[in-house]
């Protein structure tokens, strides 16, 4: 009885040796497999993000050159008040003035 077990279990033990190999073999194929799908999805993807990130860069350059011509403006008004403070400093200047001359010619 103990003959045919030893037997038995040197069989089956075997047999699972057997199973195991071929799932190890299985397995690593699949993960060759598996990884070079991944590669091929990484490769993709970023690609994909290169164009994605060139598309958003070309816009950032519109919109720098947006920024740009915004501040021209506000340059050219500031400008144009700076002339408007002056004028409007001088002929306070020239009414003052005209304003003592008075006084005085009336003194």
């Amino acid at each position: 009885m103990e003959a045919m077990r030893e037997r038995w279990t040197d069989d089956r033990m075997d047999d699972l040796n057997g199973k195991v190999d071929a799932l190890r073999l299985e397995m690593k194929t699949e993960f060759a497999a598996v990884r070079g799908e991944m590669k091929d999805e990484f490769a993709a993807l970023r690609a994909e993000m290169r164009e994605g990130f060139a598309t958003i860069e070309g816009r950032f350059e519109k919109v720098d050159q947006r920024f740009e011509k915004a501040d021209e403006r506000f340059e050219k008004m500031n400008d144009r008040l700076v002339q408007i403070y002056q004028t409007m400093i001088g002929f306070c200047g020239i009414a003052l003035a005209a304003l003592i001359g008075f006084l005085a010619t009336q003194i």
